[in-house]
């Protein structure tokens, strides 16, 4: 049942998190801050971003609407903006007297004339720490450049040469409290205290971590041993065997040439970042408890979009695999009751679901759907399919779409459709069975692309099947 007096939020982000390290989905990494949580929570074990890149999805949160929808499909001039007249989840609240704190990496481009930051209580989005990682690098004698890889990738207009990041550990050495990550947990755990009491809150607290630099202190950063990190599922796999949106993805040329030892250590330090990533949270959860306002507040945990992390040889995102784009979300809140849920969900469904436990009446146009029933009733029926779409790094380029239903996923790459793939995630978890041409799950195949061609008409897609 909803809380019957105004509820407060908070979201806790992180940027580039493959959930699968996490303690709350029974990973390697130990973090406390985040299990505490998933204790109390409704912890969504089918959670799917709406597109792997940050610029893209990151609107679809604030939204509940597509990235071919809200216009915003990748990086560069003319791909990277929402259409005019896109309403967010955080002006909604605003306008609703809540009173509204967001803190760090933000990706979120309005139209023309449409920002409204400057109405909120506190708004301080912040970038990557390339500078500070840069000076560690040197002072730790790392080769300098060689945190990041060149790329060629192709455009709409043709194809675009620039460099991407690489997990190229180094240690933070100023106070761990300096560290620009905690800066922005303690500017949230502040923003919590400092709200008068009987006025309701809504909180964003956005870390860069785990996305690269890989800038981590001590002793996070020697958590893990890479003597004792094994290749990932696909290490070794042979590109030309893949799609060319995966075996000539960014994250693929940029590690090109690379051994198993410069893995090692950028997995290793990767693991590193997400335990610190929870202790920065843990902060800001410290700080809820401590204002004795938790008991009537929504906490969102969540992230933009997953990490390959090695499997197939990949690091980063931009591809619909699961380590990719499969996410954590742990929900805490009056009236939902904790537990596992394996009904599928998306990043669109996350405005309509906050509306819905606050009371609040829905962004018209919305085209997710609010997941309160599956919240406060965990045997609620959920969605027979989720989608996901991928426009390209910058410029737009490859176009992949995805569908996901309990049992398989199918995804169509639109400038390679004999690449298409469809996996049985229950038999094949790490996706390296390529289905689409077996006689047996003609049916599967049929039924799962007839469901992606009509939810792309349906939401206004640009492609067609």
């Amino acid at each position: 049942m909803i809380s019957p007096k105004p509820a407060n939020l908070l979201v806790l982000l992180c940027d580039q998190l493959q959930r699968d390290v996490t303690g709350p989905y029974a990973g390697p990494v130990v973090t406390p801050a985040w299990e505490r949580l998933a204790g109390e929570s409704a912890v969504f074990d089918r959670f799917y971003c709406a597109t792997p890149l940050c610029v893209p999805t990151r609107p679809s949160m604030m939204t509940g609407r597509w990235p071919h929808a809200h216009g915003a499909t990748s990086f560069g001039e003319g791909y990277a903006t929402m259409n005019p007249g896109e309403e967010l989840l955080i002006d909604r609240l605003h306008d609703a007297g809540w009173r509204v704190g967001y803190e760090g990496i933000w990706h979120i481009n309005r139209a023309p004339g449409e920002d409204r930051s400057g109405e909120y209580a506190h708004f301080a989005p912040s970038g990557f720490p390339y500078g500070a990682h840069e000076a560690a690098m040197a002072e730790q004698g790392i080769a300098a450049g060689s945190q990041r890889g060149e790329v060629r990738t192709p455009t709409d207009d043709g194809e675009h040469d620039w460099s991407f990041s690489i997990p190229v550990p180094a240690a933070w050495t100023g106070p761990t409290e300096e560290h620009p990550d905690m800066l922005r947990a303690r500017a949230i755990a502040d923003f919590i205290r400092d709200t008068p009491p009987g006025q309701p809150f809504a909180a964003w607290c956005s870390l860069a971590a785990p996305h690269p630099p890989l800038l981590v202190p001590e002793p996070w950063l020697s958590t893990f041993d890479p003597a004792d990190i094994e290749p990932p599922p696909g290490f070794y796999i042979d590109p030309d065997e893949l799609p060319a949106a995966v075996g000539e993805a960014p994250g693929r040329q940029a590690v090109r040439g690379w051994t198993w030892e410069q893995w090692a250590r950028g997995i290793a330090g990767y693991l590193g970042f997400v335990a610190f990533a929870d202790a920065c949270h843990g902060l800001v959860l410290d700080a809820l408890e401590q204002s004795g306002r938790a008991r009537d507040t929504i906490v969102v945990m969540t992230c933009d979009h997953g990490e390959m992390l090695g499997a197939l040889g990949l690091y980063q995102k931009g591809v619909l695999y699961d380590r990719a784009c499969r996410l954590p979300l742990l929900m805490r809140g009056p009236g939902i009751t904790p537990g596992w849920r394996t009904q599928l969900a998306s990043h669109v469904d996350l405005a309509p679901t906050l509306l819905d436990l606050l009371n609040l009446p829905p962004l018209e146009r919305a085209q997710g759907e609010s997941l309160a029933p599956i919240l406060y009733d965990p045997r609620a029926p959920g969605r027979e399919f989720a989608f996901m779409e991928m426009n390209g790094h910058i410029g737009g380029g490859y176009h992949l779409r995805g569908v996901v239903s309990a049992r398989h996923k199918y995804v169509h790459y639109h400038e390679q459709p004999d690449r298409d793939q469809l996996f049985d995630l229950v038999a094949d978890p790490d996706e390296l069975a390529n289905l689409t041409e077996s006689s047996i799950h003609l049916e599967v195949r049929e039924r799962m692309r007839s469901a992606l061609d009509e939810w792309m008409r349906s939401t206004g897609d640009f492609l067609r099947m």
